[in-house]
């Protein structure tokens, strides 16, 4: 008879000792300045919160919540919401420290009972992934972290149901603001938890009630309301989310709204007050060259009035990016460091990150789509300097943290991907694989390990068609992939928790109308 492998049991968080071991629970030796057990595993020791009672950054909304002890059922949603405040929502809120999650979720939370409960089934749902994925026990027990988030999800769910039913037939701006706000943390957890099919109807559900909105609201413009944070800051913060499906799944595109939401405004920029600003208008530029891309593929122009919006379109684009990256280049010039040297550091490098994926998207020709795999040989540079950006990135994290970390808004999984997906170097493109597989990194709905995995696919197709071409070995050790046999897109389709059918579709396939060929992926 087998013994009966004990599982580690989702326990409370240790109350003293390092900020590491406290998240690690594991019992800290409180060596000072470090503490030896962080010092002789390699990690990172955070250190030791001061003997004051000064609150951290944007606790003010936990000084609120203090104050109604009724806030709290249960010592464990006190725990949640400790872990949300302390560590989540900075980790959520990603290179540029975005104040959705540093500030306007937690005062959401002190507004609505139903947001409220959400946050502590996102705090505890961050932190059993962290666990779950940095811990070296197999054995790990996520069941008490889940079963706990899925009760908090469920009773926000039924508060949300009394909130709307005894409210007006006609949708408030307050309501709608929480609808939102809800369908960007519903997001979060699922995506957290692996669920990511459950993560993209979540933003499917919210785009849906925002356009419900805006074709029945009379208002244009300003909405007011209660609500603690505004309509279009939720606005926002549900289309950035809803950029990565268009990039993940480039059939997306093909939905009907009343209008395409990747699309705004682009005016020329001079400066940037604060790298949150240049934040927001380099995903606005990225989201709006997506929309160009994939909206000239699917539906090209044909009259010369259509090819007159495209052609002012196009350059719309480029120069609002010229003007873009003149405003970041000074920026980075005046922008003073975090203590340290590296957060700021490594917003500039992801915004230069996509100002180069911009530019060399841009630099392709969008209206010979059959052309676009064969093009990049020529904008290896450009692969080549996403990649040396993204591994600065790589490196300044290990520094900064070895645990599992989920951000949002831009990161480095997307763009590693492309490199990995479209740089034929075998050279470039197996360090970008690295890079990807190296560490536990998500960003929302951009997983690396499932990433990694999908571009490996991609690799490897390839290789054996450039092997069945040119048989033998080549000087250089570089094969040619024939242009037929070149993956142009791969159709995801998530079919469970960490788990997805990939449909690696070639140039031929694409102009033969095939399907291709399908892999599972799990991770």
């Amino acid at each position: 008879m087998q013994p009966i492998r004990r599982k580690r049991a989702f326990l409370p968080k240790v109350k003293t000792g390092c900020g590491t071991c406290k998240v690690r629970k594991v019992k800290c030796d409180e060596a000072k300045p470090k503490c030896n057990r962080c010092l002789s595993t390699g990690r990172k020791c955070d250190g030791y919160r001061p003997a004051s009672d000064t609150p951290p950054p944007g606790s003010n909304s936990l000084a609120s919540l203090d104050a109604h002890p009724n806030f709290f059922a249960s010592q464990a949603e006190r725990r949640s919401f400790d872990f949300f405040q302390s560590r989540a929502c900075h980790r959520l809120g990603g290179y540029f420290n975005r104040p959705f999650w540093t500030q306007e979720v937690l005062r959401a939370a002190t507004h609505h009972p139903s947001i409220r409960h959400l946050v502590f089934a996102l705090g505890t749902a961050y932190e059993t992934f962290e666990n779950e994925v940095s811990s070296s026990d197999s054995q790990y027990d996520t069941t008490g972290g889940k079963h706990f988030a899925l009760l908090q999800a469920n009773q926000s769910i039924r508060l949300m149901k009394d909130l709307f039913h005894s409210g007006s037939k006609c949708q408030s701006v307050e309501n709608t603001s929480c609808i939102v706000t809800a369908s960007i943390l519903f997001t979060y957890i699922a995506s957290l938890q692996g669920q990511f099919a459950q993560a993209i109807e979540h933003v499917r559900s919210g785009l849906k009630v925002l356009q419900d909105f805006d074709a029945s609201s009379p208002h244009q413009g300003v909405y007011p309301s209660a609500y603690p944070v505004s309509l279009d800051v939720l606005r926002r913060a549900l289309i950035s989310i809803y950029g990565q499906v268009r990039c993940m799944i480039n059939d997306e595109a093909l939905t009907q709204w009343h209008r395409d939401l990747l699309i705004s405004d682009l005016e020329p920029v001079v400066w940037f007050p604060s790298i949150t600003e240049a934040d927001l208008y380099v995903e606005k530029l990225f989201y709006n060259m997506l929309a160009f891309r994939q909206n000239s593929e699917f539906n090209p122009p044909r009259t010369p009035e259509e090819h007159d919006v495209f052609d002012r379109r196009r350059k719309g684009i480029m120069r609002a990016l010229d003007r873009c990256k003149e405003a970041v280049d000074l920026l980075a010039a005046i922008q003073p460091l975090t203590p340290g040297g590296r957060r700021d550091d490594n917003g500039i490098t992801i915004l230069h990150i996509y100002l180069t994926i911009i530019e060399m998207r841009m630099g392709m020709d969008a209206l010979q789509p059959e052309q676009r795999e064969a093009t990049f040989d020529r904008l290896e540079p450009y692969l080549e300097r996403i990649l040396g950006y993204c591994e600065r990135i790589v490196i300044a994290d290990r520094q900064d943290s070895l645990q599992a970390s989920c951000y949002s808004g831009l990161g480095i999984v997307m763009p590693l991907h492309t490199v990995a997906a479209r740089c034929r170097n075998p050279r470039i493109r197996r360090k970008a694989l690295d890079l990807l597989l190296s560490g536990a990194r998500r960003e929302c709905l951009w997983d690396g390990t499932m990433t990694g995995h999908i571009a490996t696919n991609t690799y490897n197709i390839e290789e054996q068609a450039a092997n069945e071409e040119n048989p033998g070995p080549l000087a250089d050790g570089r094969r040619t992939v024939p242009d037929e046999k070149r993956v142009r897109e791969v159709k995801i389709t998530f079919v469970g928790d960490r788990k997805a059918h990939a449909q690696y579709v070639t140039v031929g396939n694409w102009k033969r109308k095939e399907r291709g060929i399908q892999h599972v992926v799990e991770w």
